[in-house]
């Protein structure tokens, strides 16, 4: 070791003169007590957390001004659009109408399917609830057992999905099969005998359907065409909500979902109906408002007046009246008046002079 490298080496150890402790710095490189450059350990990427130096730097923002708390508000005289009928705010509300017409088809599938099955089937249905179609399109397996349908007088179309077990058990029970669905059906087909069954089975579906939402309102569910995949078919917007009614039907080895898909911006002119049922009118009329009502109307201020006759003229000859003019009228002297209320004429008259004013003695009903 040279002279000249030795008094650095002893320096460095040694330290400051004053005896302080030399800080080390945490953010970047430096060199150690031996004189080797150390390199602080980089900060990872993604690492969205605040280190304590810039929390203090943004509090000292705050306290100044230079930093609005609170952002993402508006200039003053600036407003942000908000749409008061958009689909959003129907997202998490119940719909008891249609939960109403869900029980219904409860009630009614169980006998739809018994004629495919030969053997009693049980039915739950699920609370309906609203998903974004591009969601709902992700979800679905491929290929799927899709089928469309119309749903006039609304315009668009639904799909109903049927799963794999589902399509399978109702098959094989039809062909006299126990209805066991093995567990290889990833990807499976339906063969053209099959597929026939299957819309057979979703037309049997919408009838009931159809019958559950009467009371409602009468919708024609028709079944229109099969898919299996719905990237081909645009029933509605990507970003649109789907209306879905979920359905567990049993077959042999336990329940099997069918789902049944509407687009939400389809039932727009059903929407004041979806909300709380309507409370029955009472039985008759109310007696006590009927009394109320014929006081108010026996105390209602009448005009009435006496018409001494009429006669039909044009524009121009009532243009051309002067002071002094005769206009005849249709009526002789001694023809009775016509008494009218507000317009309508009651009672007929005769005119005459009671207690010095004109009057009117009231013969009977106009003619």
């Amino acid at each position: 070791m040279s002279d000249e490298t030795q008094p650095k080496n002893d320096e460095a150890q040694a330290g400051p003169a004053d005896g302080t402790a030399e800080p080390v710095s945490t953010d970047g490189g430096g060199q150690d007590a031996a004189g080797a450059t150390t390199e602080a350990p980089s900060t990872q990427a993604g690492d969205d957390k605040l280190s304590q130096d810039e929390v203090q730097a943004l509090l000292r923002g705050v306290e100044d001004g230079d930093v609005v708390a609170g952002g993402g508000g508006l200039p003053d005289g600036q407003v942000r659009p908000y749409d008061l009928v958009g689909e959003d705010r129907f997202v998490g509300q119940r719909f008891p109408a249609i939960e109403l017409a869900q029980d219904r088809l409860a009630r009614r599938l169980p006998q739809s399917l018994a004629a495919f099955t030969g053997t009693p089937s049980e039915v739950s249905v699920g609370r309906p609830d609203l998903l974004r179609y591009g969601t709902f399109r992700n979800r679905l397996e491929t290929p799927a057992s899709l089928h469309l349908f119309t749903m006039a007088p609304l315009r668009g179309h639904g799909v109903v999905v049927l799963s794999p077990e589902l399509a399978f058990g109702i098959v094989d029970r039809f062909f006299g099969g126990s209805g066991t669905v093995p567990g290889d059906l990833a990807g499976r087909t339906s063969s053209a005998i099959e597929l026939q069954m299957l819309q057979r089975l979703v037309a049997a579906v919408l009838a009931d359907l159809a019958a559950a939402w009467a009371p409602l309102h009468k919708v024609a569910f028709t079944f229109a065409r099969s898919e299996t995949n719905l990237a081909s078919v645009a029933l509605t917007g990507m970003s649109d909500l789907m209306l879905l009614l979920p359905v567990e039907c049993g077959i042999a080895t336990g329940p099997a979902p069918l789902t049944i898909a509407i687009p939400f911006p389809a039932l727009e002119p059903l929407k004041a109906k979806l909300g709380e049922p309507r409370a029955a009118s009472s039985a008759g009329p109310d007696g006590e408002w009927r009394h109320v009502l014929a006081a108010a109307v026996r105390d209602a201020d009448v005009t009435i007046t006496a018409e001494l006759g009429t006669r039909d003229v044009s524009t121009r000859q009532m243009l051309e009246w002067r002071a002094g003019d005769v206009l005849a009228l249709d009526a002789a002297s001694d023809d009775p008046l016509s008494l009218c209320a507000e317009g309508i004429r009651l009672m007929s008259g005769v005119p005459g002079v009671s207690r010095g004013s004109n009057a009117v003695r009231i013969l009977g009903p106009s003619e």
